[in-house]
């Protein structure tokens, strides 16, 4: 990528001077991935700047669990192809067994905390747990992409566990596509309470250039086999970069210097019939 000359201030100068019409001309995902990388414009804003998926459990159901497994607005990737999955296993590195029980799962009032910024929703629903002492919880987050975009230095989340749910959580990375894990970081205890955030940091650079990558959030230690409530799960973050493939810059870039000229010969003509 031709860091470098974007840069140096020429291009930059010029994309800070194309108004919201034309830049959504460029496409949403180029625009997002632009405010993403900040290699391009360092006053770009985002409703979410750092926040690359975003999911919130809002929405219609995704079948056939009761909440929306979407990435959700302000992140930088929503819809349906970003889509979480809920699955389960018996060792987190290793590829999951199946889909976790969606009996043991519920829809329940949403967490106030680690809600990102600029979130249009109305925080209505969490993702409620019960039976935790039967099946590890996997939350599987694909991040597949031709070259390996994706920079992710941070992944946040809502808990609120009651006494008797699961006990830890650890956060893994697969780089070929779900087959085995690497644990990135110490397992974190899970604290009792209505609600806590807990972050997990990457050093940046580890998800560079993965094709395959998927993350994993595995809730472990589950302590009762009972119908009751025993954790909510809100308000996943998974923030960093996305560093733009060749074509889609290259792309960008030509439209840029195409809507330059344009704009160019419409001003030289402008200038004529004024002389005229």
């Amino acid at each position: 990528m031709p860091i470098g000359i974007v840069t140096n201030g020429v291009i930059l100068r010029t994309l800070g001077k194309i108004n919201a019409k034309i830049y959504a001309s460029f496409g949403v995902n180029f625009g997002r991935r632009l405010c993403a990388s900040r290699r391009f414009h360092p006053a770009c804003e985002c409703d979410c700047p750092a926040c690359i998926r975003y999911y919130n459990f809002e929405g219609d159901p995704t079948a056939p669990y009761p909440v929306n497994l979407d990435s959700h607005a302000p992140a930088l990737e929503i819809g349906a192809g970003f889509r979480a999955f809920l699955n389960t296993g018996t060792d987190p590195t290793l590829a999951a067994t199946g889909a976790f029980p969606v009996a043991s799962t519920s829809a329940e009032a949403g967490l106030p905390v680690n809600v990102a910024v600029g979130d249009p929703g109305p925080n209505d629903v969490s993702l409620g747990i019960h039976r935790s002492g039967r099946d590890q919880l996997y939350i599987d987050i694909p991040m597949f992409s031709a070259q390996g975009i994706y920079d992710v230095t941070s992944v946040s989340f809502a808990i609120g566990a009651n006494g008797n749910g699961y006990a830890f959580v650890s956060l893994l990375i697969s780089t070929n596509g779900g087959t085995t894990f690497t644990q990135i970081g110490a397992t974190q205890a899970i604290p009792n309470g209505p609600g806590t955030t807990l972050t997990f940091t990457l050093p940046a650079g580890t998800t560079l250039n993965q094709p395959t990558l998927v993350l994993r959030l595995a809730f472990t230690g589950g302590q009762s086999n009972g119908v009751d409530l025993q954790n909510e799960i809100d308000n996943i973050q998974v923030n960093g970069t996305i560093v733009p493939e060749p074509a889609t810059v290259a792309g960008g870039l030509l439209g840029v210097l195409g809507l330059c000229w344009h704009q160019r010969k419409r001003l030289i003509r402008s200038v004529r019939f004024r002389r005229t």
